[in-house]
């Protein structure tokens, strides 16, 4: 007789156990622990169960947040609870379902299951979508009456600015919808069948013809421009626009001007708009202001006369300072007419100091202040960091004159390191933006510099305009005193 496998023997009686147990008790109730069983179905057809509803489950006595589920395909989920009082809240509904916002308060026992069978009605509605039947764009403010199948009027409804409408709440059956009024566009009086079932919504394109004008600018040269040689009343090709409907504020159309100054908008319907420059030609300034106009009737060509202002990009810096300094000498330079003399603004504006290292060392320096409210930082570079730049002071404002400890000892450089260039950043600068303060910066000279040696100081500022660098650069010379030699004596 052959041995029995101890393991073999303990796995039949606890399959027989568990036979038992399911007989006596039944699966659903002793398998899962004590909780709740939240049961999704269609109030209209109790057998219908509802998948994708999403339930807060929470204490009844503090309102705590227990758990948050979300029913399955069966539409039914399980959430385990200790015993206790508690409620479930709807957050999202199922699909083609009215959300159900009543708190359903539950008891669980411990170690039970309760099921909560939880109702929720079918949205039947419909779906208008009332579109331009030459560009399929949606039209705004559109007035329809809804009748229901004894041809009673029940609702009156307007498409928002996309065209739609959505009318919801409806019994499963036969409706009419009837336009009342559409500004811009020949109205369609037929009135239109619709069937609603019931958990869905019926969709509906209903176009109309527009009744259409155009619209036409012309733009010229405000003034003589010196780039590019234009007097003023040229017309100017290349300015681009954009078209927005004034009550929707969408854009409906972007026109060029040609070569002789002239944009003409594609077919729009009747409706006020708003036409707004986006790219200035070249050498041109852009001017964003906003006009309106109205096309009033059908065929009507509405005209727009605009003008641009010539472009110039100017830069401008100077630095003066001591004509002659002593070996170990205090030396100070001067930064004046620091300014964005363009009549545009400037991007990744800057002024900078490139310092005469074989000569002097960065003790000190005086921001100045500016003619715009705004912040700017100040960073520099060493002889030891490369292209890398390093911050010395952020977010300084405009209006204040900072003053800026930048000796070796304050950076905490190294022994054998020193500033070699440092620089004002300020970002995008307006048109006349200047310095008002004029800023300045210490140095001192190194003890061994020779008598009679020069050294040459080198300041730079500048922005980009449309991907274009606009710089000016200024320098300064300082000789080293040297003393006179005595001349040679002469005797009889």
């Amino acid at each position: 007789m052959g041995m029995r496998s101890l393991n073999g023997e303990s796995d039949r009686k606890g399959k027989m156990k568990e036979k038992l147990r399911l007989a006596v008790f039944g699966h659903k109730r002793w398998s899962r622990e004590g909780g709740v069983e939240i049961v999704k179905v269609s109030s209209a057809d109790k057998t219908e169960r509802l998948s994708d509803a999403v339930f807060e489950i929470r204490r009844a006595s503090d309102d705590a947040l227990m758990d948050t589920v979300t029913t399955g395909d069966t539409g039914t989920v399980f959430a385990p609870l200790d015993e206790g009082d508690y409620y479930a809240l709807e957050l999202e509904s199922p699909s083609g379902f009215k959300l159900d916002s009543t708190r359903h308060y539950f008891t669980v026992k411990d170690g039970e299951v309760t099921q909560e069978v939880i109702e929720n009605e079918a949205v039947s509605g419909i779906l208008l979508h009332k579109v331009d039947s030459a560009t399929g764009d949606g039209i705004y403010g559109v007035t329809f009456l809804l009748y229901d199948d004894t041809n009673t009027p029940i609702g009156q409804y307007t498409s928002d600015d996309r065209g739609y409408v959505y009318i919801e709440g409806l019994e499963s059956g036969r409706f009419y919808l009837r336009e009342l009024e559409n500004e811009g566009y020949i109205v369609d009086t037929e009135k239109k069948t619709v069937y609603v079932k019931s958990g869905e919504t019926t969709e509906i394109t209903w176009k109309n013809t527009p009744i259409t004008g155009q619209i036409q600018i012309t733009k010229t040269s405000a003034d003589y421009n010196s780039m590019n040689g234009w007097p003023a009343g040229t017309p100017i090709p290349n300015t681009v626009f954009e078209i927005y409907n004034a009550r929707t504020n969408r854009l409906v159309d972007t026109i060029k001007t040609d070569k002789k100054g002239l944009a003409v908008s594609k077919p729009l319907p009747l409706a006020r708009y708003k036409i707004v420059e986006s790219k200035a030609a070249e050498f041109y300034g852009l001017d964003k202001t906003p006009i309106e106009v109205e096309i009033e009737y059908a065929g009507q060509i509405v005209k727009a006369s605009m003008t641009n202002k010539s472009l110039s990009t100017n830069v401008s810096i100077k630095k003066t300072g001591y004509v002659e300094v002593m070996p170990g000498q205090l030396v100070r330079y001067n930064f004046t007419g620091i300014a964005n003399n363009s009549t545009t603004a400037l991007e990744s504006f800057y002024w900078r100091d490139t310092l005469p290292v074989k000569a002097v060392r960065l003790q000190t320096i005086y921001t100045g202040t500016w003619n715009t409210p705004g912040n700017y930082k100040i960073v520099y570079r060493t002889n030891l960091s490369g292209e890398s730049w390093r911050t010395l002071a952020d977010n300084l404002s405009t209006s204040k004159n900072y003053v800026l400890d930048a000796s070796p000892a304050a950076l905490g450089l190294a022994a054998n390191e020193y500033v070699t260039e440092f620089m004002a950043a300020f970002g995008i600068v307006p048109a006349n933006f200047r310095q008002v303060e004029p800023p300045r910066v210490d140095c001192k000279t190194l003890a061994k510099l020779t008598g009679g040696t020069q050294f040459v100081n080198q300041a730079d500022a500048g922005g980009v305009y449309n991907g274009q660098w606009i710089m000016a650069t200024s320098r300064w010379v300082t000789r080293v005193y040297a003393p006179s030699k005595p001349l040679p004596r002469t005797g009889y």
